[in-house]
């Protein structure tokens, strides 16, 4: 059993000697249980007992236990349990960059400059080092169109040639993987293809994307590099990625692999194999001579003191400190906010749109949602949601975002669910006709069910209340449509306890 939110969870378990792989829900305020179906798309583990689980964060981890046939099992399970949609953050950059549209920098990769498009936004936010070239770049145009165009005919961003940087060392292939690692905060060099997970190929494209992750000063993705070439290097490649790792002079990599050779269950495996008699006579004479050493400290003992930044931490920085790389300006009451147009469009369909199609040739954008104007406070929730899938904001910053979903057509209603749930669990006299009016707006019948409910329960304080004056006529015939209805339900129950009473005399 595990605790979040108010709410008792328990999974599995055996009911009539048949493990269950259903989940149940105790809820501590109404303190009743129900059974949580699964969504359409969610791969259900098989029963089990004698499991373990932990929360972390807005999920539960499932670990283990016994299946049918009283096997053990080793399998683990994420069972989302927000009242939210998953964040689709990693998805919309990932589609961004796969999509390769508005892009605004190309990177000459290699001896043959080989042009790998990118967005300056994605690549200024992840790595301290592209940013720090990126703005040479940038520098080094200005400078050759200073000498072209006098101060008043220079052309505008728009119409500026697009940014390059060369990366001459590196390989186009594993710079593309340190893309997908910038834009979605994770890497695959099997492509899909998990048979090749061991394959001499992949262990060299990771060294490669290692290399790059230390230049670039990405410690993340060096760690996560490490963690893939822990798990694949064997018996079978070891001598090949000592090989290379010396070559590139990774000696993190090469210090691994030598030690990896020198443990008692592979060193006379690996020294009687074919590839150790082609091996360069220096690392012949190392791997015999660190053999006759006592054995040093684990791998995990020298690096990991460190994770780096998620795509999420990089990006709430970037929100707060990257105005120097802003190519539009969100306009609020007449106060300009740098943004960046990758950003906005990858999460909104309403952003892509507009950079597509009819972006303003100032770059200055009016902000809306619909009819409304929000306020300052409120949206800038809305770009921490934008830039890095943030939902956490005071219950008056929901009412204003609780129609922004309808308006900027995000991938789903994550947000929106989490305004819904904040205003239910603040909602107050106060406050309750302001939430049925944004309910309303946005079209959230179950929203507006629940205000006009509460409405109804409290009128006689809520009736004191300025704000009631000024409801649309519509509006108002819905608050007494309520409460016609309830003094309906009420007559009812009095009519049928008066016709019990009867038949009992």
């Amino acid at each position: 059993m595990v605790a979040y939110d108010r709410q008792l969870y328990v999974f599995g378990g055996a009911a009539d000697n048949n493990p269950s792989n259903d989940v149940h829900c105790f809820d501590l305020d109404t303190q009743s249980w129900s059974v949580i179906p699964p969504s359409a798309d969610s791969q259900v583990p098989s029963g089990r007992l004698f499991h373990a689980g932990a929360i972390v964060g807005e999920a539960m981890f499932i670990f283990g236990g016994t299946v049918e046939n009283n096997i053990r099992s080793g399998e683990m399970y994420r069972f989302q349990l927000a009242a939210y949609p998953k964040c689709t953050l990693h998805e919309d950059f990932g589609r961004l960059l796969e999509s390769g549209q508005f892009t605004d920098i190309n990177f000459l990769v290699g001896d043959a400059d080989t042009a790998v498009p990118a967005h300056i936004a994605m690549v200024a936010a992840r790595s301290d080092w592209l940013r720090t070239r990126v703005r040479e770049a940038k520098a080094g145009r200005d400078a050759h169109l200073s000498k072209l165009f006098e101060v008043d005919s220079r052309p505008t961003q728009r119409d500026c040639p697009v940014l390059e940087v060369k990366l001459v060392e590196a390989e186009p292939a594993a710079f593309r993987m340190v893309l997908d690692f910038i834009y979605t905060d994770q890497i695959d060099p099997t492509k899909g293809f998990r048979e090749r997970h061991q394959s001499n190929e992949v262990v060299l494209s990771m060294m490669q994307v290692y290399m790059l992750a230390v230049q670039f000063h990405m410690k993340r993705l060096e760690n996560l590099c490490i963690n893939y070439l822990e798990a694949s290097v064997n018996h079978k490649n070891v001598l090949v990625a000592l090989k290379n790792a010396s070559q590139l002079k990774l000696f993190f990599i090469k210090e691994f692999c030598l030690r990896f050779i020198i443990k008692d269950a592979t060193y006379n495996q690996i020294v009687m194999s074919k590839e150790f008699e082609t091996l360069d006579q220096p690392l012949m004479v190392e791997i015999i001579r660190r053999r006759q050493t006592p054995q040093l400290r684990s791998l995990q003992e020298d690096v990991r003191c460190e994770t780096g930044p998620t795509i999420h931490d990089d990006l709430k920085h970037f929100l707060r400190n990257g105005a120097e790389f802003a190519d539009i300006s969100l306009v609020l009451e007449g106060t300009p906010i740098p943004s960046h147009k990758a950003v906005l469009a990858a999460r909104s369909s309403y952003f892509e749109g507009m950079v597509r199609s009819f972006c303003p040739p100032d770059n200055k954008v009016i902000v809306s949602i619909g009819e409304m104007v929000p306020s300052r406070q409120s949206f800038d929730s809305l770009l921490r949601y934008i830039y890095y899938g943030d939902v956490v904001m005071p219950p008056e910053d929901s009412l204003y975002l609780f129609s922004a979903p309808h308006f900027y057509i995000f991938s789903n209603n994550r947000l929106q669910v989490f305004c819904k749930t904040n205003l239910e669990r603040n909602v107050t006299v106060e406050n309750v006709l302001q939430i049925l009016e944004a309910a309303d707006r946005s079209q959230a019948s179950d929203m507006k069910k629940y205000a006009l409910n509460l409405i109804v329960r409290y009128f006689s304080k809520v009736a004191l209340q300025p704000r009631i004056r000024q409801l649309s006529k519509e509006l108002l015939l819905d608050v007494l449509f309520a409460i016609a209805d309830e003094s309906q339900d009420n007559k009812l129950i009095q009519d049928m306890s008066c016709s019990s009473i009867n038949s009992d005399n």
